[in-house]
């Protein structure tokens, strides 16, 4: 495993860490940071969301010139306040990863789809012709459907809170066609970016969108 990868974070695991970060190469060292953080968030273990939250902003704090990191690791921040259910963070962190990537945006994010998602579960109504803006500047490069389930699901709640029944159905058949493709749809990954997990607060709100 590599050393930046570590799923766990005794005091010998920070310790070696942080050896091995101060004899990498400079120009590296901000990713280090960044995948470090990453994979602690992904081990679903509570106790580690400090610690990656603590890493993900030492990069902000120590590299904040690197963009082409910036993006993902505003990105994965929101991820956290996410699992923290601190919504109003959650929200502000994906902005500025959303802001990060109109200066460089040769690196692409989650974000939109991130703050798209919360902006509807917490009935945020104020953002909603954000969220739009957001979903439809993206559409054309949809690509697995994990992404279009969750961004027409977002779309048919938002059609039906303004009224549009007939676009709001529509977009509910597209969420459901995607949350249940069996297949990608693309010749040599043909299981990649399916649905293993409907949303079940996503699909309750389509339900009724519908």
């Amino acid at each position: 495993m590599d050393w930046f990868r570590k799923k766990s974070w005794s005091k010998e695991d920070e310790l070696d860490f942080f050896q091995r970060l101060g004899r990498a190469r400079k120009d590296g060292r901000a990713q280090y940071l960044k995948i470090q953080g990453i994979v602690l968030l992904e081990t679903g273990d509570p106790k580690l969301l400090d610690v990656a939250a603590t890493l993900l902003q030492k990069v902000l704090d120590e590299y904040p010139d690197d963009l082409f990191n910036k993006a993902s690791v505003l990105d994965t921040l929101g991820d956290i306040e996410k699992r923290r259910e601190d919504w109003a963070k959650a929200i502000s962190f994906y902005e500025q990863a959303l802001q990060v990537e109109q200066v460089f945006p040769q690196v692409k994010t989650q974000a939109y789809l991130n703050f798209s998602e919360i902006v509807v579960k917490t009935k945020s109504v104020a953002h909603y012709d954000r969220v739009k803006e957001l979903i439809r500047a993206r559409a054309d490069a949809f690509l697995f459907p994990v992404e279009k389930y969750k961004a027409y699901s977002i779309l048919a709640v938002i059609s039906y809170f303004e009224g549009n029944e007939a676009h709001a159905k529509e977009y509910a058949l597209l969420a459901d066609e995607n949350g249940s493709a069996t297949t990608s749809g693309l010749n040599y990954h043909k299981h990649l970016g399916l649905v293993e997990k409907r949303d079940s607060l996503l699909d309750r709100l389509v339900r009724r969108s519908s």
